[in-house]
């Protein structure tokens, strides 16, 4: 099983003027922007790195690293950057919100008799909707999107241990259809 992304949040503690904010970094970074509304901006402080999302509130979401490790540095870049910039900061309130993880079973994986075999009221098939099954394990609290093709995204939590509990109770059951 393989980390794919992680996602975190957190607080400067003040409110921003978003549009002074990217104009300042854009002068001093290879900035990339794209505002959503007045009140929020996604940013990128370098190309393909993790989406910086700020919002006016003075909250900041971060998606797209691949480690906990990574998540928390990116989130250190951030504050750099902003207090290089002139935005004053105090403590700022930041944790790990999500991982998603990619689990491969390795076979092709029939769908329809995947989601009657789980059980229908903890499953969502609609497949005109949506190609995969969405799996609600009992007792586990994640949430795993299943695919033909024998490929599984795991999130709902931060935790490998967690993850890595969904995986063994889906190829489990996965092996229990044969």
């Amino acid at each position: 099983m393989d980390i794919v992304s992680t996602m975190g949040s957190g607080e400067l503690g003040r409110e921003l003027d978003l549009s002074a904010v990217v104009d300042t970094l854009s002068d001093n970074f290879a900035t990339e922007a794209n505002f959503h509304s007045d009140s929020m901006v996604t940013i990128r402080l370098e190309e393909d790195g993790p989406a910086l999302t700020l919002y006016r509130t003075g909250t900041f979401q971060i998606r797209g690293t691949e480690t906990r490790e990574n998540l928390f540095k990116s989130k250190e870049k951030l504050l750099e950057a902003l207090q290089q910039i002139g935005v004053e900061l105090d403590d700022v309130d930041f944790h790990q919100n999500n991982a998603v993880f990619l689990e491969d079973f390795n076979s092709d994986i029939h769908l329809e008799a995947l989601a009657i075999h789980l059980g229908l009221e903890n499953v969502e098939y609609e497949p005109e909707q949506f190609p995969g099954v969405i799996y609600r394990p009992p007792d586990i609290g994640t949430v795993m999107l299943v695919f033909n093709s024998g490929k599984a995204i795991i999130s709902g939590t931060t935790s490998e241990d967690v993850a890595q509990q969904s995986s063994d109770h889906l190829r489990e059951k996965i092996q229990s259809m044969r």
